[in-house]
């Protein structure tokens, strides 16, 4: 058989042997017979061929599958290289989250965030609350989760968000702002945590806010954010102006987000307490 009639057979999906049925034939993988059939091929006439089986077709898939998410991890990493406290984020778990009273109903929706992840599409979720209360140490856990069964994960705080786009300004800068905003983009998941920490946002920043929630929910994929805003700040209408004057970004966002008030006290603070009167303790 002839490089042309190769070439037809597999765009076919079929594996084509000599003008006479073969002996039989087994696949590789369940070891059943597979399924020869005379068709007709156009330019090269009857031929027999054999079906490729379920199973081939599965892996085949699957090796695709795996080759596009190592492509994409690989293109995330390389444009977004976090910083050294990557690796105290990946010791953040459910395990090890402490839940205290009033954090209850984000438990719950990160949990299910994660587990029903491809079923929600571009939903999201906005946890907000008052700081050092366990939201970035709860969104990270579940971000570990996903990223252990395989889903790209992007992690920044909003300040360096910015300041990484605003460095893509200067000539030396090893980072583009095309390869950031795609890195934002393209992953499964980007978690923005401290979300509106900024006081005060150039345009740039408007800007660059806006490309990345509309883009995400173009792409039908989700955004993660926590913030410090407090209900009060959270309804106040200077909040939804903050973005633009027609509050577009502010409502593209919360269509996209299930929001969560986090009521639990200020974990940090507590711990601190707890160590100064340990240190007091021991003075007397």
């Amino acid at each position: 058989m002839n490089k042309i009639e190769n070439g037809l057979m597999t765009a076919l999906g079929q594996l084509p042997i000599s003008n006479s049925i073969s002996k039989l034939i087994v696949c590789d993988y369940c070891k059943k017979e597979k399924k020869q059939v005379l068709r007709h091929i156009p330019l090269v006439g009857k031929r027999w061929t054999v079906n490729a089986c379920k199973c081939e077709i599965d892996k085949i898939d699957e090796m695709r599958r795996e080759q596009k998410q190592r492509e994409k991890l690989i293109r995330i990493e390389r444009a977004l290289k976090l910083s050294s406290t990557n690796t105290e984020l990946r010791n953040m778990t459910f395990s090890n989250f402490n839940v205290r009273p009033g954090c209850e109903q984000a438990v719950t929706e990160i949990k299910t965030a994660v587990n029903d992840f491809v079923q929600r599409g571009r939903l999201g979720v906005f946890i907000f609350g008052e700081t050092g209360n366990g939201k970035s140490h709860l969104t990270t856990a579940g971000a570990n989760e996903l990223i252990e069964r395989g889903y790209s994960v992007i992690y920044l705080t909003e300040k360096d968000l910015y300041s990484r786009l605003q460095e893509t300004k200067r000539f030396s800068n090893k980072e583009t702002l095309l390869e950031i905003m795609n890195a934002c983009l393209e992953s499964d998941l980007l978690i923005w945590d401290d979300f509106m920490s900024s006081q005060r946002l150039t345009d740039d920043e408007k800007d660059w806010t806006f490309q990345i929630i509309n883009g995400r929910e173009r792409a039908n994929k989700p955004i993660w954010m926590t913030s410090n805003l407090t209900p009060e700040e959270f309804d106040h209408p200077s909040t939804r102006y903050r973005f633009d004057n027609k509050e577009r970004t502010w409502w593209r966002l919360l269509g996209n987000m299930n929001c969560v008030y986090n009521r639990a006290t200020n974990y940090r603070a507590v711990q601190a307490m707890e160590r100064i009167k340990g240190m007091m303790r021991d003075e007397v």
